[in-house]
């Protein structure tokens, strides 16, 4: 039985987590919003942790309308004890689906399954009844189960709660769940409440409904509400961590969400030569060699103590067979002409690493250092300062491109007509008549905007 699901994803990258469920996950009722998106998938946690692009993963336990919650605050306060309160039934549903999900992440952390079991047996339970529901509900621990419990159980569907798990609603337990809110309000319910005076009254409202308790330090559940003008949902982190952060690096560089979107657009095949010509400490080679390794992936920098943390992040990730690395500089790279399938970089916004040349100078030699060692039919993938990007689209002329067009496009591709004018073409200061824009994506990295730009070499329109 499918589960519903939402991710949350950077700013631009909703696109990338969209196609990745569906692709890795056979996701069905994809929804696609700002920051966040919504699926259908089965609860295979194995499969759920394959996720790359996403920030974080949520068991989704209600999406609806805007919360307009009115000024007077007592009116308010009543309104958000009637939203949580209003379906006790599918609180309990969710949370049962939600420990039959970390029961799994317990298994699969140990490797032992008739361990987790004893371990389970041996424990008591954290059922508890709602008070102020006239039906009996009941729910397990969200790792273990009562020591009574049955081995044939069923997680409960949305015709309510099943006879065996009634049962245990007179089982009498000393441990309630304990739990915290993460409370996110922006519009206008953020003039009526602060998202800590919501996150409050969320957390009394549960107390009294199910008799959890508040910790904020290491509670058993999180509960996650995000209240703004376009809609209110409400879920439960299946993961503690957020996928975004990644057991195999130690040393951290770009985004490793935005490096594994990068690698998606490379179009790397079996077998493909992959090029990081400003490699830094490597993530984008691993993540591309992650999720694709039977290709052979190649990394250049200039710097020293670049290549070192890289070596320790490709060690960490074990790829030290498919991954390798040179010193050298972008400007002359030490590669045979033509004989790379792909090239993925983070060009440096001149923040943490400064350059004794403005990067706007030094763009076109490294672009075209980089389509010299490109194979006819390879790819480049780029990430740009909005600056940098600005720059390369009005200055540099690609073949095929109109430059009225060129620019980041709603449907993230970008548009290109032989039927650029002379005047537009002439006014273009740099050539390069063997690169074909592909695409663009806008994507934030948190302070600050950036832009993925995706390009493919063919033959120069010129000796046709």
């Amino acid at each position: 039985m499918q589960t519903r699901f939402f991710c949350t994803a950077g700013r631009g990258m909703e696109r990338f987590v969209s196609e990745e469920v569906t692709q890795k996950l056979s996701a069905t009722e994809v929804e696609v919003m700002s920051g966040k998106v919504f699926f259908s998938a089965e609860p295979d946690l194995c499969r759920l942790k394959q996720l790359k692009s996403a920030e974080r993963l949520f068991l989704l336990l209600k999406k609806g309308s805007p919360l307009s919650l009115p000024k007077n605050k007592g009116i308010a306060r009543l309104k958000v004890n009637e939203y949580i309160n209003e379906q006790p039934q599918l609180w309990l549903q969710c949370f049962a689906i939600w420990e039959k999900l970390q029961e799994k992440a317990l298994s699969a952390a140990h490797g032992d399954h008739e361990n987790v079991a004893k371990r389970k047996s041996q424990s008591t339970s954290y059922l508890k009844t709602s008070k102020r529901s006239k039906q009996d509900a009941a729910f397990e621990s969200p790792v273990q189960k009562h020591k009574n419990c049955s081995e044939d159980q069923k997680v409960m569907g949305n015709d309510g709660l099943n006879v065996t798990e009634k049962q245990f609603v007179s089982q009498s337990s000393s441990d309630p769940v304990t739990f915290r809110v993460s409370c996110r309000c922006s519009g206008s319910n953020a003039k009526v409440f602060t998202a800590q005076e919501l996150g409050y009254l969320i957390a009394s409202s549960l107390t009294k409904q199910f008799d959890w308790k508040p910790n904020v330090r290491m509670p058993i559940l999180e509960v996650f509400v995000h209240l703004n003008d376009l809609y209110s949902v409400v879920g439960f982190p299946v993961l503690r961590h957020p996928l975004a952060n990644r057991s195999y690096t130690r040393n951290t560089g770009l985004r490793s969400t935005t490096a594994w979107a990068m690698g998606s657009l490379a179009e790397i095949s079996t077998g493909a030569l992959v090029l990081d010509p400003m490699c830094g400490v490597g993530t984008i080679l691993v993540e591309a060699a992650k999720e694709w390794p039977h290709g052979q992936f190649f990394g250049i920098d200039i710097i020293n103590s670049q290549l070192e943390s890289a070596v320790v992040n490709v060690k960490k990730a074990g790829l030290q067979e498919v991954i390798e690395f040179l010193k050298g500089s972008v400007l002359d790279l030490p590669i045979v002409s033509g004989s790379i399938d792909a090239v993925i970089s983070d060009i440096p916004f001149g923040r943490k690493f400064m350059s004794t040349k403005n990067m706007k100078e030094l763009l076109p030699a490294i672009l075209r250092e980089m389509e010299r060692v490109l194979r006819v039919g390879g790819v480049i993938v780029l990430l740009l300062s909005q600056s940098l990007y600005h720059h390369l689209k009005v200055n540099f002329y690609f073949n095929g491109a109109d430059s009225r067009r060129f620019s980041i496009a709603d449907k993230d591709s970008l548009n290109t007509d032989k039927g650029g004018s002379k005047e537009d073409i002439a006014n273009k200061t740099i050539w390069f008549d063997m690169l074909v824009p592909l695409e663009s994506h806008s994507v934030s990295l948190g302070v600050t905007e950036a832009v993925i730009f995706k390009c493919k070499k063919t033959i120069s329109s010129l000796t046709l």
